[in-house]
């Protein structure tokens, strides 16, 4: 997200924000969040003048897995789990936004979001891990589009030429079990997950 610095001991009411992030998974393959990717990010971000108030934010990005054997709850062999992922995904989603702390080039804040993400799990050799149903249960199927509620904090500077960075952490909190092309065949329930650490760079926008 942008920083954006105050003006006469406001904070501008608009502003843009891009970033890099990286990105560590929980699911079904390897242990919780010890394998990183990466993923580019860009906002615009509304009414900060507000202690509350809204954004819209846009990713681009990878997240990878890999177990050195899959441990199945079921394990049938007319199955073959894939035992390595890489799912590229591309993500919209609003926020809305509580700065915790506002000092004049300070913020802290808590944010909490609803989007959608769009995902594709592939194989080691680039191959879409969805067309290949062995990898899964008999007729075990799922949709590449899911909701995500984003919950993150993260802490702003603000330079007195009213640029900025930022750093921002916190969980996808997705609504599906297939970011990784295995739910049935796993070992563990429950939805995958992705955990990001965010670096941002505000720049204010003139409306």
């Amino acid at each position: 997200m942008v920083v954006w610095a105050q003006q006469d001991g406001q904070v501008r009411n608009a502003k843009i924000a891009v970033g890099v992030s990286a990105n560590a998974y929980r699911g079904d393959l390897g242990n919780a969040y010890d394998q990183w990717a990466a993923a580019c990010h860009v906002s615009f971000l509304m009414n900060h003048q507000n202690r509350l108030h809204g954004g819209l934010h846009g990713s681009l990005g990878t997240i990878t897995g890999e177990a050195l054997s899959h441990n199945t709850l079921d394990l049938d062999m007319t199955y073959t789990p894939n035992t390595f992922f890489r799912t590229n995904f591309v993500s919209i989603h609003y926020t809305l936004q509580y700065d915790i702390i506002r000092r004049e080039f300070l913020k802290v804040y808590i944010s909490l979001g609803l989007g959608l993400m769009r995902f594709m799990p592939h194989d080691q050799f680039d191959q879409p891990l969805q067309d290949q149903q062995h990898t899964r249960a008999s007729n075990e199927t799922y949709t590449n589009v899911a909701a995500m509620l984003p919950t993150q904090f993260g802490v702003d500077y603000y330079f007195p030429n009213r640029f900025g960075v930022g750093l921002k952490a916190g969980w996808l909190n997705t609504t599906t079990d297939y970011l990784d092309n295995t739910s049935q065949l796993g070992a563990r329930q429950g939805n995958d997950n992705v955990l990001q650490w965010q670096f941002l760079f505000y720049i204010p926008a003139s409306l």
